[in-house]
């Protein structure tokens, strides 16, 4: 996290050093908060926690977040360029609060390891032909504000899938590679 302390700034930095001492587990932070598309005050934070013991991590974030069950979907997601096999995980979603805090939170189980820290790898090391595009509509939607966020949504996961399949090719939300599951 201290690569990245000084794009949290102090309180989001503190914020998640709480939570990654009190979860007794190192938090994985990916995306753009690790790349140079991260727009501060805009982009979320994405971040995810391996453990041996899912269900237990699931209780422990929900208590220290104050959330509702509610608020975690089981997801299905094919990882990695390299194997397209489908993994489950657990996905909070932190919306804002009143510091400006938001972020989802992925939670697998340790089994999978190896193709989930590979997926990070994927996601944090995007070839500059797929982040242009990307800090292109980033500018277009959080700074002009000329997109809508599904249509902003929708050009990103295209450019994605885009990049992980490697093709081109329209691609629609109702094909998603990530399924939520609205209870678990």
């Amino acid at each position: 996290m201290e690569d990245i302390k000084d794009r949290l700034g102090e309180y989001k930095y503190n914020f998640f050093t709480k939570l990654q001492n009190y979860l007794e587990t190192e938090l994985y932070f990916y995306g753009s908060i690790k790349r140079i598309d991260y727009i501060s005050n805009s982009s979320d934070v994405d971040i995810l926690v391996i453990t041996d013991n899912v269900k237990s991590m699931l209780s422990k974030i929900q208590s220290y977040l104050n959330i509702n069950k509610d608020k975690t979907q089981k997801i299905f997601q094919q990882h990695t360029i390299y194997d397209k096999g489908i993994i489950t995980g657990y996905k909070i979603k932190y919306e804002i609060d009143e510091n400006g805090i938001e972020f989802d939170l992925l939670v697998y189980d340790e089994k999978i390891r190896k193709a989930v820290l590979q997926n990070v790898y994927d996601i944090n090391n995007f070839p500059l032909y797929i982040i242009i595009p990307l800090y292109i509509l980033k500018i277009l939607y959080y700074k002009l504000q000329i997109i809508t966020k599904k249509i902003y949504n929708n050009l990103k996961c295209h450019l994605f899938t885009c990049y992980f399949n490697g093709e081109l090719r329209y691609y629609n939300k109702e094909s998603a590679q990530v399924i939520m599951l609205d209870e678990f």
